[in-house]
């Protein structure tokens, strides 16, 4: 009886996919990037007032734009993984932490070398731009945890967390485009602040949104 019971129950499952995960995360990331993208033109620029280019070209422009994507990268890495129910990876979290680290180091030899100017630290917007990245961060976030939502991960606040890394590496790259501040202290203190906050809120909403 309880053979025919399964047999019933299971002659109608399709195998799924070959790589159907992956496929559905890269799909959701291509559409969480277009709002993400979207949120430059439409909110930095038309209602914060940050034109595009600020500091285009510049060797800091370059630098921002590889320190934030290969924070995101990592978090790639991480989510793929992290939404499976019998997978563990959290090395992207330590290479993440590891960059971040020699990010501040750098950023700390060039603030001494100018005498410890607080403008380095500052610049004219540390006061707004982990919050811009959050905001520029947020459509991919948000994209991304829905789709996730199919998944079952073994832990939804680091598949969330890996999420928000993710998201707020990619974010910060294309607020990036709006931004006109060139210090490597700046970047490695508020750039990575924001992307930090980004991936504790995907932490926080995985953790009640991913369950299962």
């Amino acid at each position: 009886m309880t053979d025919e019971l399964i047999d019933r129950l299971s002659a109608e499952l399709k195998p799924t996919a070959a790589r159907d995960l992956e496929k559905r995360i890269l799909l959701a990331i291509a559409l969480g990037l277009m709002g993400t993208l979207l949120m430059g033109p439409i909110v930095l620029d038309l209602l914060v007032g940050r034109p595009f280019g600020g500091a285009w070209g510049s060797p800091m422009f370059w630098g921002k734009l590889a320190y934030t994507i290969g924070l995101g990268l990592l978090g790639l890495v991480a989510v793929p993984a992290l939404s499976r129910p019998d997978a563990h990876r959290v090395w992207p979290f330590w290479a993440a932490g590891a960059v971040i680290l020699l990010a501040l180091a750098a950023g700390i030899a060039g603030w001494m070398q100018a005498d410890w100017a607080m403008p380095v630290l500052m610049g004219g917007t540390a006061l707004v731009c982990p919050w811009l990245i959050i905001l520029t961060a947020a459509p991919l976030l948000m994209v991304l945890l829905t789709a996730m939502r199919r998944f079952a991960p073994a832990s939804p606040t680091l598949a969330g967390f890996g999420a928000g890394l993710l998201a707020g590496g990619f974010g910060a790259a294309a607020y990036a485009f709006y931004c006109g501040e060139t210090s490597m202290m700046f970047m490695a203190v508020w750039y990575s602040l924001g992307i930090a906050l980004t991936a504790l809120l995907g932490a926080l909403i995985g953790r009640y949104l991913l369950r299962w």
